[in-house]
């Protein structure tokens, strides 16, 4: 009976172990396209197939200190069958000018 308290015990020890060590299922997006308007200076983001959430973000280039930083547009979520929200950032409101831009992906 102690063996079989043991083994039951390793087994469930080995089951908790792989429940902490699974990958969640996530969704994914993809045909993502993104653009950097210069005389507007914001960036945007857009993807056409699969579904879940996005961003974009974008490099933004200021004469004062940090002269390069990140800035990102909100998470948007893309359903499937449809295109997606774009998801846009603004350079004027940060202050600075957005020169490149990529998708983000959670």
């Amino acid at each position: 009976m102690r063996r079989f308290a043991q083994v039951l015990a390793a087994a469930a020890g080995g089951a908790m172990v792989l429940a902490g060590v699974a990958a969640p299922a996530h969704a994914e997006v993809w045909g993502c396209y993104t653009s950097v308007n210069t005389s507007t200076n914001v960036a945007g983001a857009l993807c056409n197939s699969g579904f879940g959430s996005y961003r974009v973000a974008a490099t933004c280039n200021s004469a004062h200190y940090p002269y390069t930083r990140t800035v990102v547009g909100p998470w948007v979520t893309k359903v499937s069958g449809r295109p997606g929200p774009a998801s846009t950032v603004s350079g004027d409101s940060q202050g600075c000018h957005v020169v490149k831009a990529w998708t983000q992906f959670p």
